[in-house]
């Protein structure tokens, strides 16, 4: 059972530590485009998407949905602890 912790930890880890690679893209060098950020985008759009739904652009120039997939993520990783270690 730990092991599978183990793995959800990286695996929730590694996603938040793509999205914040995506921020710092998207402010240094948003129009960039080669193998990595394209991997970076790719990888993180599914999660980022529905949250985008949820709370639309609209006239606001910031995107907020890396901060709800970030609080997501340590929900989703916190449950999932909580369940397994009972």
């Amino acid at each position: 059972m730990l092991s599978i912790l183990k793995i959800i930890d990286l695996a929730i880890r590694a996603l938040k530590m793509l999205i914040l690679i995506r921020i710092v893209i998207s402010w240094v060098a948003p129009y960039s485009r080669n193998e990595f950020t394209h991997l970076v985008y790719e990888v993180t759009e599914p999660i980022l998407r529905p949250f985008r739904m949820l709370i639309p652009l609209g006239s606001m120039r910031m995107d907020l949905s890396p901060i709800l997939a970030y609080f997501a993520l340590n929900l989703i990783r916190n449950l999932a602890f909580g369940l397994l270690l009972r």
